[in-house]
């Protein structure tokens, strides 16, 4: 494996990782076990509108969970690459996992920003991770593709 993909792969593990953390803080938040008075600036930036609204569960799973989920599966198919460096499979879910988990992220700007008009500042933190993971694998995947052409 080239040194860059390595590089993105321990960036995106990273990432996973913090993602994770950022996810269990928003689901101990959603669940009353925290507070969310760290990022409850103002009417805008308000996690509470946003954690603890109808549109924090998706089909009644909370959003915070489907996070620590998803970036807990991303952080294990890194892993594996990194064991297989071969596995093109691996290439391909780790940049359809990160793909689809900022189409996920965006979709949650979007209720944000137009149905509640309030954000979340650890929502835009995951959101941000998201979006450089999503980056960061399509890099990792457009390398490995020049990689197996040479």
């Amino acid at each position: 494996m080239e040194k860059n993909q390595n590089r993105y792969l321990r960036w995106i593990a990273f990432l996973s990782g913090v993602g994770t953390l950022i996810s269990v803080y928003s689901f101990l938040h959603k669940e009353g076990f925290t507070s969310g008075a760290l990022c409850n600036l103002n009417e805008t930036f308000n996690c509470d509108i946003v954690n603890q609204g109808i549109y924090s569960d998706f089909f009644g799973i909370p959003v915070a969970l489907i996070g620590i989920i998803g970036y807990a599966f991303l952080f294990l198919a890194i892993v594996m690459k990194m064991r297989t460096p071969d596995d093109r499979s691996l290439t391909k879910f780790i940049l359809t996992a990160s793909v689809g988990g900022f189409l996920f992220a965006l979709y949650l700007s979007g209720l944000e920003a137009f149905v509640l008009r309030a954000w979340c500042i650890v929502c835009l933190t995951s959101q941000a991770i998201i979006t450089t993971t999503a980056v960061l694998a399509c890099l990792n995947y457009r390398k490995e593709k020049l990689y197996d052409r040479s």
